[in-house]
């Protein structure tokens, strides 16, 4: 009987598995790409793998979020391990590219690539519903969306393609007959934007959207010191409150507002212009908490990058009954901390007399912090690891093939530069 050795087992470690994870982050494209993180490694080195593969470096403008387990997205805080974050609030390793700070003109946007995730946001916010406009509206951003995701027409043998693209706001009537009016519009809407570039039917699409009420504003229900119900909100402007039906009640500027807090479920803005303290009333103190983090780090983010400021006869899109122009941002080196993690609760909205009503009441992507500079800064290497997974190949009508070439970029750089410098000489003349 041969001599048997038998050896003890020992459980094996896998190191890799223990100090490192896998998240899946979702663009604005609808791709999903993969990133190995270690445990330790924070929202902000996320967010520079996903701007390395993005080929972006206006990082400041964007941020992550994710659906909590109480089913609210909720922002990353870039400056702390977001495994912990997931791990504590988390749905799933699931997290969301997007914008956070708003401008109030694109053409403050210096880079090509940063332009074209603006656009992807805006246009997903109309299709979504979140923002909303008239059909007409709708109609003349869908022929400039076409144009800029497909080229010429006739580069096609005929549109009937139209109707296998989302073309209007999920929230407007799906009648045969409509869509079938609505849809030749668009065909004709883009038949007369033959010739234009792909960036500039961008650039015209973001700008016919910054026209729209709601667009930049984040709001919440809350109730004033009578008990009226309202939604309190901010913007690239500053905080506001409107009436529930949509009407606007007030707006101050961020360079009148001082201290920002809150006391239990009540949420205290101080409003310096008048040596007044304004008060709205939430349902619980973490919301009131919530709210007053986020107001602080949007008043924090605006007034240091002075992208709003008064200036009589221009008016701002937003508050049409109010006149602002814009300033320059970003020529300084600056950092910005965060404030805290901030959720998103969505309005639902109905559809009612051939429009999608009023869309200020939603909360759009804005808050949280930047602890970084505006200076692109490279990956850790742990941070860096990202993959297309073959299952989730990127759709044509959201990445048409002449995103891929660098040369077509550059290109597309100068051409939409002339056409920026062109429409900022006619807006002078």
């Amino acid at each position: 009987m041969p001599f048997r050795i038998r050896l003890r087992r020992h459980r094996r470690y896998n190191v890799l598995s223990k100090n490192c994870f896998v998240t899946r982050i979702r663009l604005l494209d609808n791709n999903v790409i993969e990133c190995t993180l270690s445990v330790e490694s924070t929202g902000q080195e996320c967010l520079e793998a996903v701007a390395q593969r993005l080929e972006l470096r206006e990082t400041h403008y964007f941020g992550l979020w994710f659906q909590s387990k109480s089913q609210l997205q909720r922002w990353v805080e870039l400056e702390k391990a977001l495994k912990k974050q997931l791990d504590k609030f988390g749905n799933e390793p699931l997290l969301f590219f997007g914008v956070m700070f708003y401008v109030p003109n694109v053409s403050r946007l210096e880079q090509e690539v940063t332009r074209y995730q603006y656009y992807l946001q805006v246009k997903k916010e109309i299709l979504d519903g979140r923002l909303q406009c008239t059909v007409e509206q709708g109609i003349r951003l869908a022929g400039l969306a076409v144009q800029a995701d497909f080229g010429d027409f006739t580069q096609f043998q005929s549109q009937d393609f139209l109707r296998e693209y989302v073309l209007f706001p999920v929230n407007w009537p799906h009648v045969e007959e409509v869509l079938e009016e609505w849809t030749q519009k668009v065909a004709e809407e883009h038949k007369s934007h033959c010739g234009m570039q792909p960036a500039e039917a961008e650039l015209l699409y973001i700008k016919e959207v910054e026209r729209l009420d709601g667009y930049g504003q984040e709001s919440f229900a809350a109730k004033d010191n009578y008990t009226n119900d309202l939604y309190i909100g901010v913007s690239f402007i500053g905080v506001f409150a409107k009436h529930r039906n949509g009407r606007s009640i007030m707006l101050h500027r961020w360079k009148d507002i001082g201290n920002i807090g809150h006391n239990k479920s009540a949420i205290t803005v101080e409003i310096t212009s008048k040596d007044d303290t304004m008060m709205f009333h939430t349902e619980d103190m973490e919301m009131a908490k919530y709210i007053a983090r986020l107001f602080t780090a949007r008043h924090k983010f605006y007034k240091q990058n002075k992208i709003c400021t008064e200036k009589e006869n221009q008016r701002c899109p937003c508050f049409p009954v109010l006149s602002f122009y814009t300033d320059s941002i970003f020529h300084e080196d600056l950092y910005y901390k965060s404030e805290t993690s901030l959720d998103r609760c969505p309005v639902d909205f109905a559809f009612r007399n051939g429009t999608v009503p009023n869309g200020s009441v939603y909360s759009t992507p804005s808050m949280n912090s930047l602890n970084h500079s505006q200076t692109f800064m490279q990956a850790s290497p742990m941070s860096s690891s990202l993959s297309i997974p073959g299952s989730d190949v990127m759709r044509p009508d959201y990445i048409p093939s002449h995103r891929h070439s660098k040369l077509k970029r550059v290109v597309r750089t100068l051409r939409v530069l002339l056409y920026i410098k062109s429409d900022e000489a006619s807006s002078h003349a």
